[in-house]
């Protein structure tokens, strides 16, 4: 794939900045490396007390060489490494005896709820990569994902276990518990971003995993915002269950990811994305909600990130 090459318009002359559509005589970015919950490694959740909406304070994980800085807010607990030896997983949970002081219900039928301010309040207990996952290039994503029995009520967006971030705005894709009463063993993929008359809100696809069951997912991203007349990116997922072989669940080729500046507040724009991964939903006093995690793998080929690809 071809890399973009930049276009800043100045805010001075009154244009929001974009990004051109990616030229054909450029190289492919490099994508680095990430793994985490990796078999044989060793693993340490840091300073979990301290663990907050600031990212990194708390609840980060070491493995290896690598570091994962954690985030929670809400009900969220901070990361946790549950499980012996070859049985370990990270472990994203929510508590349900958390209650956000002065909570007003937003939408009683979606069961959402908001502060003070109109705010919607949400639940997270995350871990991220850094800022450096590139647009214009596949960039492939392995795991292992767990969702134990009783998490089966998600309300209003649903509860996300993987997000792809791009600056302080909405997510620009990720992977999501299907909401609403039965649906909490259901996973969505879906996307963002600015082509015109999109509804977002639609997942591309909806696989069942089943309640206490390992399933591995293998995804291609290649990040192309919208632009009139640009190409758009792509997005593959793979699948396999604990008793089955890989199945390829979708391909498509779909615009996702922010052009315009002015979608991002605090001049927060990026070319880049980061992953966070874990559990992140909104709000629900009263429930508690958990996502296992391992084998979380990211790299520039297929075969790099299958979780299940380890002879």
């Amino acid at each position: 794939m071809a890399l973009t090459v930049a276009l800043t318009l100045s805010a001075s002359v009154g244009f929001a900045a974009v990004t051109n559509s990616r030229t054909a005589s450029a190289a492919a970015a490099a994508v680095p490396s990430y793994s985490a919950g990796i078999a044989g490694e060793s693993w340490t959740i840091e300073n979990a007390g301290a663990c907050s909406a600031t990212l990194g304070a708390g609840g980060n994980l070491r493995e290896g060489a690598g570091w994962f800085p954690g985030k929670c807010q809400g009900a969220g607990q901070a990361p946790q490494i549950t499980g012996t030896d070859g049985a370990r997983a990270l472990t994203f949970r929510t508590d349900k005896d958390f209650e956000y002081e002065g909570a007003i219900v937003e939408d009683p039928a979606k069961n959402t709820w908001k502060d003070a301010a109109g705010n919607t309040l949400r639940d997270r207990t995350e871990l991220a990569t850094g800022w450096d996952l590139p647009f214009h290039t596949d960039v492939w994503v392995g795991f292992d994902v767990r969702i134990p029995e009783g998490v089966d009520d998600v309300t209003g967006s649903g509860a996300y276990v993987l997000q792809l971030w791009q600056c302080t705005a909405n997510p620009i894709g990720g992977v999501r518990i299907q909401s609403g009463a039965g649906n909490g063993h259901n996973l969505q993929f879906v996307r963002r971003g600015e082509d015109p008359g999109t509804n977002y809100d639609i997942s591309m696809a909806t696989q069942s995993i089943g309640a206490n069951e390992w399933h591995s997912f293998v995804i291609k991203y290649n990040v192309e915002p919208y632009h009139d007349g640009a190409p758009r990116g792509r997005i593959a997922v793979w699948h396999k269950g604990a008793t089955t072989v890989e199945e390829k669940l979708f391909e498509r080729e779909e615009y996702f990811g922010y052009a315009t500046r002015s979608k991002c507040k605090n001049d927060s724009f990026k070319n880049e994305f980061r992953i966070k991964f874990g559990m992140y939903k909104d709000y629900q006093p009263g429930a508690t909600f958990r996502s296992d995690l391992r084998n979380l793998r990211i790299g520039a080929t297929k075969e790099a990130v299958q979780p299940y690809n380890r002879g």
